[in-house]
């Protein structure tokens, strides 16, 4: 237990301090807390508080959550570009620009990341709505999991890593946030907006590809692919959530788009 105190000492010292003052940032358990409370929110309290309730109507506030996350996360993907991926970042391997000039691309990418990592917390309302709505069979292993973990390791990303190789993940998600949230946009808007939105399935497919894409990237530097000062241990950590990740997306796609017609075909 000692050393893995120690461990965790040496670890914090090596911190970006370039957002030490940032709200959230001084340390991880106010993270851990809200991560863990979601979790308890979710799969205890929020069931047991709806059982003798009506489900709440929330057509409206659903659809302005929706364009706040398509805002949000186009945002995000436009600042991730300009400030690196799509400017002077190499896409094979990056590492973390440790310039404090606030003008800088270093702090804008910086900033960036922080913001994202705010908005894992934003993306709670995700379940909250399910729960509210009593659509408790849409409260899934996946979705609990992923947004449990979520906010943890952007929070590791943004404290140590603000930035360089792994913040190319951060963009991608959000570009699938941005597709994702502007569908379910689109498919509460009424019956007649279902003949353009036959696309949905594929959103599951996306989203894989991106968790491959990600692991794919990760896998640069665990393998000494390339060499550029980033460092590779976060990398693991990164492709080890990718690949939890994408088993749980792909036994939702089996579940959802594979096994259904063939219960049909067989009824």
């Amino acid at each position: 237990m000692g050393s893995l105190i120690q461990s965790y000492h040496e670890l914090w010292e090596i911190r970006d301090l370039r957002v030490e003052g940032w709200p959230m940032m001084s340390t991880p358990w106010p993270t851990v807390a809200l991560s863990a409370a979601y979790v308890y929110l979710v799969t205890i309290w929020g069931p047991r508080f709806m059982k003798d309730r009506k489900p709440y109507e929330l057509k409206m506030p659903i659809q302005i959550y929706n364009i706040i996350q398509v805002v949000l996360s186009a945002y995000i993907v436009y600042e991730a570009c300009v400030s690196g991926w799509t400017n002077h970042y190499s896409w094979v391997c990056q590492p973390v620009e440790t310039s404090s000039d606030p003008d800088s691309n270093a702090m804008r990418m910086a900033r960036i990341v922080w913001i994202y990592y705010l908005s894992k917390f934003v993306e709670f309302l995700d379940t909250f709505f399910f729960i509210a709505r009593k659509k408790f069979s849409h409260v899934s292993v996946l979705q609990v999991v992923h947004h449990s973990i979520m906010p943890i390791f952007a929070y590791c990303l943004c404290r140590w890593l603000p930035g360089g190789h792994e913040s190319f993940g951060g963009m991608l998600n959000s570009v699938v946030h941005f597709i994702m949230y502007g569908y379910y946009f689109m498919a509460a808007l009424g019956p007649q907006f279902q003949k353009y939105l036959w696309w949905k399935k594929y959103l599951t497919t996306f989203q894989m590809i991106q968790f491959l894409a990600v692991f794919t990237k990760s896998m640069i530097l665990i393998l000494g692919l390339a060499e550029c000062g980033y460092p590779w241990q976060f990398s693991a950590v990164t492709a080890s959530i990718m690949v939890v990740f994408f088993i749980l997306f792909a036994n939702f796609f089996i579940q959802n788009y594979l096994n259904k017609p063939k219960s049909r075909k067989s009824a």
